[in-house]
């Protein structure tokens, strides 16, 4: 005999979401693999007789692995005969398979539902935002306005290793998988938004391509830009955003 019912469950990106709610298609969406995801919500509807259970739910990737849990989390159901409605939005998941994952929802220990739902990485947008004031490390809100060109859809931020006046010191470069990038709009109404990129330090040939171009766009520059290229060889990171908008 089991604890009770799983009436239905869904797994929902939060973009999805807050347009369709919980009959939007199943999806998890990452920066990068391996990779934390964009917050997704998880909705579920019980059966479940009346009294307080003990709730998880686990992600199982494709090779059958538990990649992500989450709970356990106390409930208080309604009975059999009324439906019990969660939902909670999970915000730092991280996953380090992408494909069609088993998600298993679990009442005192016992697996009483399952539905398939794909974790898949979410591709870079081709259009951006026309100004870019900064660059902050997962999580931590610390914003410095930063240098960039883009290419390709793609932001090529510079970074200089120690702090100094030549150039910034971009936090969570290198060493971050993921940023939040800041724009802003200038002009008579200014107004901020932000969003998520995946990050890559780019190393040898990428690094020197990305340089040239970065050098090309320095309007401030003092000298040639051979000098500047040797500089920033022994200083400076170049990393790669990939931005991830919503759409």
């Amino acid at each position: 005999m089991t604890v009770g019912e799983l009436v239905s469950a869904n797994v929902v990106d939060l973009r999805v979401w807050d347009t369709s709610g919980e009959q939007g298609p199943s999806g998890v969406y990452l920066l990068g693999m391996p990779g934390t995801a964009l917050p997704f919500v998880v909705t579920r509807a019980w059966k479940v007789g009346t009294g307080t259970v003990s709730e998880e739910i686990h992600f199982y990737g494709p090779t059958g692995r538990l990649v992500h849990r989450w709970g356990p989390a106390i409930r208080r159901m309604l009975g059999s005969m009324d439906l019990t409605v969660e939902t909670d939005t999970i915000a730092d998941a991280r996953f380090d398979e992408t494909g069609t994952y088993v998600v298993s929802f679990v009442i005192d220990h016992e697996i009483v539902g399952e539905i398939e739902v794909p974790v898949l990485v979410q591709l870079g947008s081709t259009k951006l935002p026309k100004a870019i004031e900064g660059v902050e490390a997962g999580g931590r809100r610390k914003l410095i306005p930063s240098w960039f060109v883009y290419r390709n859809g793609k932001i090529l931020v510079l970074s200089q290793r120690e702090p100094g006046p030549e150039d910034q010191t971009v936090p969570g470069i290198p060493g971050a998988s993921e940023l939040v990038v800041v724009t802003r709009r200038k002009g008579r109404e200014t107004a901020a938004s932000e969003f998520h990129a995946a990050s890559r330090v780019l190393q040898g040939p990428e690094w020197e391509e990305a340089a040239k171009l970065l050098v090309d766009k320095r309007k401030s520059r003092v000298g040639a830009p051979s000098e500047w290229l040797a500089r920033w060889r022994g200083s400076c990171d170049i990393a790669e955003l990939t931005p991830v908008l919503p759409g």
